[in-house]
């Protein structure tokens, strides 16, 4: 059951149906970005932001684990226009049937530095 609140989160966001997201998380719902330093407190201002960030972003869900009321996912975020990507791992915290809490944490994807490369150490995929 939870798995698949946070399945249709991602789903939502990947829409930009960020008002429907609403329906899925506690009022008081905290988020934080530990990359950034931010908290959100209350899925209003969550929502808020996501309707304000720049561009179109096409979410994939490539893995996701739960454990009672905890929920782990791991996702591409692309740029519609395919410009930039990013993985997002985040940890969901449901609360009888909503999110309570949403901890993310974001990576650039690259190239691997020079020299990794000159020195054979891994292969690309």
């Amino acid at each position: 059951m939870n798995e698949h609140i946070v399945k249709k989160f991602w789903n939502l966001m990947s829409d930009g149906m960020f008002d429907e997201i609403g329906e899925l998380m506690e009022e008081n719902a905290d988020v934080c970005l530990p990359n950034t330093r931010e908290l959100f407190r209350g899925r209003d201002k969550y929502i808020n932001f996501n309707k304000k960030y720049p561009g179109r972003w096409i979410i994939t869900l490539d893995k996701i684990f739960s454990k009672d009321d905890i929920v782990v996912s791991a996702v591409k975020v692309e740029a519609g226009d395919k410009s930039s990507s990013f993985y997002a791992n985040s940890f969901f915290t449901i609360n009888n049937g909503l999110i309570s809490e949403i901890v993310e944490y974001w990576g650039d994807n690259g190239e691997p530095p020079q020299w990794r490369v000159e020195e054979s150490l891994s292969e690309r995929y």
